[in-house]
């Protein structure tokens, strides 16, 4: 059982912890006096959420709710005094307001929040996964590919799922502008920068992948160019090809033998760019943070493509996605936000399918600069083309939004001690083979020139390491001996993939 996590109030202490009781299991808030006894305890289980007064063994039902913990903190919110006075406290109650709903905001986190308890994943267990990333490959290879984190869900994320099943909510969901995502997503771009925005600027869809494409339709015709840096992720070559469009690659500067750790790799210099395009250029798709060398792209970067833009006169699809997943000492920047005229061609498109890893449940905004460009993505194709949202996906896009931060705090700190661990064995292990740091993402962008491993570095760690990474052939020409390793797993699964790559480098 987890150590109860405390919280004060005056002379009351508000304490919360995640426990089983019989079958039901869920969190719990007791409020005790200063001397220690329990005046008050809410029960938020998953089947039987109730509360108890005075530390009484009788309980009280909370009745149908729709959520256990929002019931007991806006009880509180509204008369935390009375609550007090059903059970005789006689202490003071005058709390200063401010205070009091600080302290209600840090204990509804914990509530929804136990520890990630990211340490505890088991190989056999994940090999039971029917998702794409551990049923693409034979039984014998460990899987290290696709986006795909193998941590456990967000809390706040598995009790509205779970709520949804328990209840059969499986219906058509309700009309887009009632779903409250489109608020909550405007409401965490302010909150994280600062950046104010409408709903009515917001479209709900699918995935990223579905945006792209449907705003090279938009935005352009076939034959069309569209500005794509490369290494990429591989659908933006999809994109372009399966619509028709012609394909203005914009190649990063890798890095160079001994400056691994500098900023010197994956830069963009714009002057090759100016070379390559013409009149029909129509589009820049853009991936920041950048997937797969994990750059953030610095301020003066972004204002020099968004000047570029200007001039050339671009619609921007910018695939923010995993704006979620910075390391400390880097600032993801909305390409939105650079100024006016940036705001008003982009398309912002980014998902919470990546940051707390609900890919299957496929849910994605794009936010639109101007009512002329979202009025021009609408009219592309007809709504139904783009298909339906699943209510899934749409409670737990909420929860994650509105609910799951803490969560999302513990991964990120994780991942940024697995990017470590992973810079050190290849340094010392692997010394053939160079990286960069990430600045973001949970992926190593292995530049593996120098070992000429054959066919290709994928294929060689497919059949002597018995690990799958991604082939850096699929992100663009000129990319074949790199390849793309997920380490967002345990640092035990983590530490059994690099040792395979090591030896299979060893043996070879």
């Amino acid at each position: 059982m987890p150590a109860l996590t405390r919280f004060q109030l005056e002379q009351l202490s508000f304490q919360v912890d995640h426990r089983r009781a019989g079958e039901d299991s869920g969190p719990s808030l007791r409020i005790c006096d200063a001397g220690g006894a329990e005046r008050l305890r809410f029960d938020c289980f998953r089947f039987t959420p109730h509360f108890h007064l005075d530390d009484a063994s009788e309980f009280t039902g909370y009745g149908p709710v729709l959520d256990p913990i929002r019931w007991a903190i806006e009880g509180l919110r509204s008369d935390l005094p009375g609550w007090l006075a059903r059970t005789g406290y006689t202490g003071p109650t005058d709390f200063d307001v401010s205070e009091c709903e600080a302290t209600l905001q840090a204990v509804e986190s914990s509530l929804r929040n136990p520890p990630a308890r990211l340490d505890d994943l088991d190989l056999a267990s994940l090999k039971t996964r029917l998702s794409e990333k551990w049923n693409t490959y034979p039984d014998d290879i460990h899987p290290a590919w696709v986006a795909e984190m193998d941590f456990p869900l967000a809390e706040p994320i598995r009790r509205v799922l779970e709520r949804a099943v328990d209840l059969s909510d499986i219906g058509y969901p309700i009309a887009p502008r009632d779903t409250g995502l489109r608020e909550a997503f405007c409401d965490r771009m302010q909150k994280l920068y600062d950046w104010e925005i409408t709903p009515r600027r917001v479209e709900i869809l699918t995935d990223v992948v579905q945006a792209l494409y449907v705003g090279m339709l938009a935005y352009s015709e076939p034959g069309d160019g569209a500005v794509v840096q490369t290494s990429i992720y591989p659908p933006f070559f999809d994109a372009v090809r399966e619509t028709g469009r012609k394909l203005v690659e914009h190649r990063l500067i890798a890095p160079v033998a001994g400056r691994e750790m500098d900023r010197a790799g994956y830069q963009l210099d714009l002057e090759p760019l100016r070379g390559a395009v013409d009149p029909r250029t129509r589009i820049l798709l853009f991936c920041n943070p950048h997937n797969p060398t994990g750059r953030v792209f610095r301020r003066d970067e972004l204002e020099a493509l968004a000047e570029l833009a200007r001039q050339q006169d671009w619609i921007v699809l910018s695939d923010e996605i995993h704006q979620d997943l910075v390391y400390p000492g880097f600032e993801h920047i909305p390409f939105a936000t650079l100024s006016d005229d940036a705001a008003s061609r982009t398309v912002t498109i980014t998902s919470a399918t990546k940051g707390f890893n609900i890919p299957g449940l496929r849910t994605c905004v794009a936010h639109f600069g101007s009512a002329e460009i979202q009025a021009r993505f609408n009219g592309a194709v007809p709504r139904h083309v783009r298909g339906g949202i699943g209510l899934l996906g749409l409670y737990a896009t909420v929860a994650a939004w509105r609910h799951s931060d803490p969560w999302l705090d513990e991964v990120r700190d994780y991942l940024e001690q697995n990017r470590a661990f992973v810079l050190d064995f290849v340094r010392n292990e692997l010394p053939e083979i160079r990286i960069q740091a990430p600045e973001s993402t949970y992926f190593a962008w292995l530049d593996c020139r120098d070992l000429s491993l054959d066919p290709s570095p994928a294929r060689f760690f497919y059949e002597h390491a018995k690990v799958a990474l991604s082939d850096g052939a699929n992100f663009g020409t000129g990319w074949e001996d790199f390849a793309r390793l997920n380490f967002a797993t345990s640092r035990a699964l983590l530490r059994e993939i690099l040792e395979k790559l090591a030896k299979a480098v060893r043996n070879r």
